[in-house]
């Protein structure tokens, strides 16, 4: 089964009962990526690698390995797509979409993972904020001050400049459309 064929079918998972499906996700997770690839100018191998990724990144979910094993989400997916025969930066990038998994943890190593894990991530924090569910105290069930620190440690460790505040507007607009 394809990358592209189990992406389809994301439409039937719920991501969260306010924000809608995965498949939701997938394709403003595709937006975003877009908007920061126009942002930093990226080249046009880069841009389209990332754009593929952003497309298939999720799709993994629906494998029964993802399903056994949560932690290999991301992991899996590099694989399915090495599999299939896609670019070795389209399938670094959906590997390394959920890196840094905490404050220590290593960073993308390459401009298209690091994209995708911060448009992810973005989507993320962003959606859930504008859902008005906000961490509150010890209170943070979809652990989304780790994944604002992964987008500060994204943006400086991993050396992206770009204007977060037109990130997050555009994250905003992405949701509210």
């Amino acid at each position: 089964v394809t990358l592209a064929t189990r992406a389809a079918k994301l439409e039937g998972v719920t991501f969260h009962q306010k924000l809608g499906t995965m498949a939701m996700k997938q394709a403003r997770v595709r937006e975003l990526v877009e908007a920061l690839a126009d942002q930093l100018e990226l080249s046009s191998e880069s841009r389209s690698a990332c754009l593929s990724a952003a497309q298939l990144c999720k799709a993994d979910l629906l494998s029964g390995v993802v399903g056994e094993f949560p932690e290999l989400q991301g992991i899996m997916g590099g694989y399915y797509a090495e599999h299939e025969g896609l670019s070795p930066s389209v399938c670094k990038a959906i590997r390394d979409q959920y890196i840094p998994r905490g404050m220590d943890g290593a960073l993308p190593e390459a401009i298209e993972g690091k994209l995708l894990g911060l448009a992810d991530r973005l989507d993320t924090v962003v959606a859930f904020f504008c859902a008005g569910v906000i961490p509150k105290g010890s209170e943070d069930p979809f652990a989304l001050r780790r994944h604002a620190l992964s987008i500060v440690r994204l943006l400086i460790e991993g050396g992206i400049r770009l204007d977060l505040r037109q990130a997050i507007d555009k994250a905003r607009g992405v949701i509210q459309a």
